[in-house]
């Protein structure tokens, strides 16, 4: 099964939806910049590439960059973006076309990294930024009313798993999410969390500022509405 398929492929014209609108929604961390913008952008764990289709689409002269480290992941994107000549696929940040980037987005990766690796990443992001850059973020909201309304929808669908299991929906509820999650490895061999039940993005984003100034966050599908009601949270960071 491919990665659109569980994302904006997927079966459930509601997780299809959230997934497209995911997309859309991260550009709004960009609407202030001009439609002739010609700068660069990395796409960080970009997955099968689709968000890079988004971003040629609001910025059509700018230059994505996608890097994604998963062989599996990097050939669906390759297959994704054929058409999209403009987009450089990387497995490797040493093959960068540019020693620094305008923009840099990853969106929905650290809720899949072990939290060991989070400073190895907050590392690369600056090595990759100067003054001027701007580093967007985004990671689900995986407690409280939110937490409930996705275990609902997961226990609907694979009820027993570890994502689906009722004690640890009512947990995450009640802000309090299992300390300890499965892990697995991906195809690098690197600790992975397949599940997002258990991630707290406020662990996270305390994480986040001791590497970055968070000048701005917003929500999503509702921007203007606080983290505590919406599926994922956006920062906005400089160096």
């Amino acid at each position: 099964m491919s990665y659109a398929d569980i994302t904006i492929n997927d079966k459930s014209r509601i997780k299809s939806w959230l997934h497209k609108k995911r997309y859309a929604q991260a550009l709004y961390a960009l609407k202030e910049v001009p439609f002739n913008f010609n700068g660069s952008i990395l796409d960080f764990g970009g997955g099968s590439g689709e968000f890079c289709k988004y971003l040629l689409k609001a910025l059509p002269d700018s230059t994505p960059v996608l890097y994604e480290p998963t062989p599996s992941l990097r050939q669906e994107a390759s297959v994704n973006l054929q058409k999209y000549r403009q987009v450089k696929i990387i497995a490797e940040l040493g093959d960068s076309p540019f020693p620094v980037y305008d923009v840099i987005f990853c969106m929905e990766v650290f809720e899949h990294i072990v939290e060991e690796q989070y400073k190895v990443l907050f590392k690369q992001f600056l090595g990759l930024m100067d003054k001027n850059s701007l580093l967007v973020v985004s990671v689900p909201v995986e407690v409280y009313i939110p937490a409930l309304a996705k275990g609902i929808f997961r226990m609907s669908r694979r009820y027993g798993s570890f994502d689906a299991k009722l004690k640890n929906v009512l947990k995450c509820t009640f802000g309090k999410p299992p300390a300890i999650r499965p892990r697995g490895e991906i195809e690098n061999s690197l600790p992975y969390y397949y599940d997002h039940l258990g991630f707290d993005y406020r662990v996270f984003e305390n994480e986040l500022k001791k590497y970055f100034a968070i000048t701005g966050s917003y929500g999503g599908p509702l921007a203007y509405m606080p983290a505590c009601i919406n599926f994922e949270k956006y920062y906005l960071c400089r160096r």
